[in-house]
C-alpha cells in the first residue's frame, strides 16, 4: 500500500529533521503489520524549484498513492491543509493523526466568549475521512477497509 505522508516540513519543527516521514511509515507497517511503501515529496529526486514546479510534484505523488496520510502536529504549516483538499479531489481515503490534546483535537479554546474544552478543530474534523489520537490508530485504521472518501462534494454540500 503506498502511503503519502503530509506534515510539517522545516528541520526546525516538533520531529527535528526533514525526513521523518520514512521512519513513521515503518512505524505504522510495523505496527499494524502491512507492507507500506512512504511516498516522501522531500525525497523525491525533482523536487522542482519553483513554486509551480513543487504544486504539480505534489498533485502528482497524491494521485499516486492508496492512501494519504497527514500529520497534524501543533506546527504544522499551511501546505498540509492544501494537501488535505488535494487527497480529497483526488478520491483519496485521509487519515487525520491528530494527537489528543494538541491544538486540532482536544484542546481548550475560547470561542466567542465560551470555554470549549476538548475542542474538535472544524476544517480537520470536516476534511478527513478518519482522525486517529496516535501512530497506533493510524495502523489499526490502515488494517480496516478504508472509506471511500467522497472527493470535494462535501465543500457542495456545505453550502446547501
Amino acid at each position: 500500500m503506498k502511503v503519502y505522508v503530509a506534515g510539517k516540513v522545516k528541520k526546525d519543527s516538533s520531529f527535528g529533521t526533514h525526513y521523518w516521514r520514512e521512519a513513521f511509515v515503518e512505524e505504522l507497517a510495523r505496527l499494524s503489520g502491512l507492507a507500506l511503501a512512504c511516498i516522501d515529496p522531500l525525497k523525491e529526486e525533482s523536487i522542482g524549484h519553483s513554486a509551480q514546479e513543487i504544486f504539480e510534484k505534489d498533485c502528482r505523488l497524491i494521485n499516486s498513492c492508496d492512501v494519504f496520510v497527514v500529520y497534524l502536529s501543533d506546527d504544522i504549516s499551511v501546505g498540509g491543509s492544501q494537501e488535505i483538499l488535494i487527497a480529497r479531489y483526488f478520491n483519496k481515503p485521509v487519515i487525520g493523526l491528530a494527537p489528543l490534546g494538541g491544538k486540532f483535537n482536544g484542546a481548550t479554546r475560547e470561542m466567542h466568549g465560551k470555554v470549549i474544552t476538548d475542542y474538535k478543530d472544524p476544517f480537520v474534523f470536516t476534511t478527513c475521512d478518519i482522525i486517529c489520537n496516535s501512530s497506533e490508530e493510524v495502523a489499526e485504521a490502515l488494517k480496516s477497509p478504508l472509506p471511500l472518501s467522497s472527493g470535494l462534494s462535501i465543500i457542495e454540500e456545505a453550502v446547501q
